[in-house]
């Protein structure tokens, strides 16, 4: 409990203060733009490698939650480039935070080199922490975001919405497939990985805006338009 409690707090934490402060939030938007483009693909990839074992229903799900995951990749995009900015794909920072997220990060996380070694409902726990861990991302965002800033609130309003969608929909899989248990067990495993590098988790936090590697350079700020 002190673990998932510990968890939660310092990710309020880092969503909050990141959202708040100017310098630090083009970074966090743009980090949250890669992020959904490679959850995309993770489920994309998941979807064609295990089409033999996904039902009717769920297939139409994943189809869905792949949608929605591009379109999030978009909408973070424009909330960024409304800060005054442009992702820097090319930067070392974009490097790293591709390798750290989707599917690299599920290959190592499961010691497999295709993720179609790893097992369905593995997949799909694995997925559906993620999720859980943006919908509480995205509530600690809409809490800390100016109110100014308005048309990137409805926008993110919108992700959460579809984020709250795919942890239900994740979350009847796991029951139709009888694996529950695996998704707690994940969830243990990712929150006790968290606690035993405390340290390295509070410098990450408290490390200033100015010291931490840059996503976005300067840009035009274009004109405001929903997404």
């Amino acid at each position: 409990m002190l673990q998932h409690l510990l968890f939660v707090g310092f990710s309020a934490i880092y969503y909050s203060q990141s959202t708040a402060n100017p310098q630090r939030r083009p970074h966090l938007f743009a980090s949250l733009a890669l992020q959904e483009a490679e959850g995309s693909r993770t489920v994309a990839h998941i979807r064609a490698a295990k089409a033999a074992e996904i039902p009717l229903w769920l297939d139409e799900q994943m189809q869905r939650h792949i949608s929605d995951e591009v379109r999030h990749a978009q909408i973070f995009t424009k909330a960024v480039e409304r800060e005054g900015y442009f992702i820097d794909l090319e930067s070392e920072a974009a490097q790293q935070s591709l390798s750290s997220v989707g599917e690299s990060s599920m290959r190592r996380y499961h010691q497999v080199d295709d993720l179609a070694a790893a097992p369905l409902p593995h997949l799909l726990a694995s997925v559906l922490l993620a999720e859980e861990l943006g919908v509480r991302g995205f509530r600690c965002i809409l809490k800390a975001l100016p109110d100014h800033l308005s048309v990137t609130r409805a926008a993110i309003a919108s992700v959460l919405q579809d984020e709250e969608r795919h942890v239900r929909y994740l979350t009847d899989a796991l029951h139709y497939f009888r694996a529950t248990a695996v998704v707690d067990a994940y969830r243990r495993d990712i929150e006790s990985k968290m606690f035993q590098d405390l340290g390295k988790v509070v410098e990450f936090i408290t490390k200033p805006a100015a010291d931490r590697p840059s996503l976005v350079q300067p840009g035009q700020k274009p004109e405001l338009s929903l997404v």
